[in-house]
């Protein structure tokens, strides 16, 4: 069971090393079920935090102000949070497929364990960057940069725990190709979302 006490040391430790994170939270043996519920969760969680800030903070008069009000984050949150989910399951699958190639010793399990952690705590530090920006915002810009870097950091080495290769290049070379196969799964999922949602606008 996850208490506050063990949620602070899985953050300090996921933090310091990403690796030794995932190892912990594995470790957990969260059920399945459970874990789909959470990836569900996290995706309606997301959508409904960046929705909000879209529509709390003032769009620029141009066409980003425009985009940015059409796209499905600001004018169908529900639909926002369908697409994260399915980026999010194609992400786990993808990744897990590709470890299996370099002969990895985890499953979908372990990846969507991984995965899901890695989305709170990046949920953690995106709030605790937004509160810093508005109270020190010269400092906003570089702490996010340090963040960006940090993420790609875990990501590399939480799917390295969640294979068990403890190989840091592997797990590098794991996440380049998984780049390319979500870009172009994405594409696909996209479009068929978008075909759905044309053709229930048609029949109304």
């Amino acid at each position: 069971m996850m208490t506050f006490e063990l949620f602070k040391v899985l953050l300090r430790t996921t933090l310091r090393d990403p690796r030794q994170g995932g190892k912990d939270v594995i470790a957990l043996n969260w059920p399945m079920q459970g874990l789909w519920l959470m990836l569900m969760l996290m995706a309606v969680i997301l959508s409904l935090l960046v929705s909000g800030l879209f529509h709390v903070a003032p769009m620029p008069p141009d066409e980003l102000g425009q985009l940015v009000m059409v796209s499905p984050a600001y004018s169908a949150p529900l639909m926002f949070a369908v697409i994260n989910w399915g980026q999010s399951v194609i992400t786990v699958f993808v990744l897990n497929w590709i470890c299996s190639m370099f002969g990895s010793q985890g499953g979908v399990r372990e990846m969507l364990s991984v995965m899901i952690w890695l989305q709170i705590v990046t949920l953690v530090l995106a709030l605790v960057l937004f509160f810093v920006t508005l109270v020190i915002p010269s400092v906003g810009g570089i702490l996010m940069f340090l963040a960006f870097l940090w993420g790609l950091w875990a990501l590399i080495l939480l799917v390295d725990a969640a294979a068990g290769v403890d190989f840091f290049m592997k797990s590098f070379f794991v996440c380049l190709i998984a780049l390319l196969a979500f870009t172009i799964g994405m594409a696909i999922f996209s479009t068929v979302i978008g075909g759905l949602t044309a053709g229930g606008i048609g029949n109304v």
